[in-house]
């Protein structure tokens, strides 16, 4: 058993995604898409190891700064096995190895994940010390199978809710992009976050919202009591897709939450997609939220749940 560097040999890419199309067959990769992964990462602290036994590559390793987390000392590692070569303690070498190399005094956590049927690999995970800390899952809606009718009978608009698309609004409502804006800042301030929320001016919300080019007015749903805007949906278009639209994201005011208004706005803004001729309305989130719960209510089908696992590190000194 040999370690060393990962070279960026394309013998050592072909090697790397072998390993992980064998892993992961239903998303393969390339040896392109490795390069361009590697090329757009930003100027960061990031180890790359492999193994090999007799000549061939057998296990791949990286850890380095998880820059996307945005928290100060977070790390991530991920390592792969050959399937030829698991259960013969190839990942725990390599992990050790990389830990090893690693600047140990700037790291805090230690961040990775597997997918929940890869049974192997949350096992291998806990017994280095990692600890569960989220689930996500992809899901996705047939609207072609969605029946709307059907379903607004099983789940009926809650009383005195109406439901309007946003873009009738902006006719009927002269002060839409206040009360919008308003609406959007109380449902993200009620929202659990580490820091206080900073309200956005005018210019600045319509700039980062309404200008997007996925932004549209009719996929997008309001729910108001009265003249009081208490909660909306929205769905985007997707880049890669024009067949899709994604469930971005969906609020309530927390006075009308278990009310209903939430799965009442989805089905309004699912129904509005199909008649838009989109084939399918595309998620991803924790499959056991309130939002989860109703996705599948509604008929979304989920894939594996990917879960995010930590270990948190000694600081220096103790």
């Amino acid at each position: 058993m040999y370690l060393r560097d990962f070279n960026d040999s394309d013998a050592d890419f072909r090697a790397l995604v072998a390993m992980e199309n064998q892993t992961w067959p239903d998303t393969p990769t390339t040896v392109e898409a490795q390069r361009e992964m590697a090329a757009a990462r930003p100027d960061i602290r990031w180890d790359q190891r492999v193994c090999e036994i007799d000549g061939s590559v057998a296990g791949f390793g990286s850890c380095g700064e998880a820059f996307w987390l945005g928290e100060p000392g977070a790390f991530h590692v991920y390592v792969v096995v050959s399937p030829a070569h698991r259960r013969q303690g190839i990942g725990s070498r390599i992990f050790r190895d990389l830990l090893k190399q690693a600047p140990t005094a700037d790291i805090r956590t230690l961040n990775s994940g597997c997918r929940e049927d890869q049974i192997g690999e949350l096992r291998f995970l806990q017994s280095l010390g990692f600890v569960t800390t989220d689930r996500d899952a992809d899901s996705e809606l047939d609207l072609a199978r969605f029946e709307v009718l059907r379903m607004k009978e099983r789940c009926p608009n809650p009383t005195p809710v109406q439901f309007r698309p946003l873009a009738s609004l902006t006719e009927s409502c002269p002060d839409w992009l206040e009360r919008f804006r308003d609406l959007d800042y109380r449902i993200q301030a009620e929202a659990v976050a580490p820091e206080p929320l900073n309200r956005p001016s005018a210019e600045q919300f319509a700039e980062e919202h309404l200008n997007a080019r996925d932004f549209d007015p009719n996929l997008c749903w309001i729910a108001l009591n009265g003249s009081n805007w208490i909660g909306m949906t929205e769905l985007r278009s997707t880049a890669d897709d024009d067949t899709a639209v994604q469930a971005f994201r969906t609020g309530v005011e927390r006075a009308w939450r278990r009310c209903g208004v939430a799965t009442a706005l989805k089905l309004h803004a699912f129904g509005s997609a199909k008649a838009r001729e989109y084939a399918k309305v595309i998620a991803y989130g924790d499959p056991d939220s309130a939002i989860g719960h109703i996705h599948r209510k509604l008929g979304f089908q989920f894939q594996p749940a990917w879960i995010g696992m930590r270990k948190p590190l000694p600081s220096p000194g103790r």
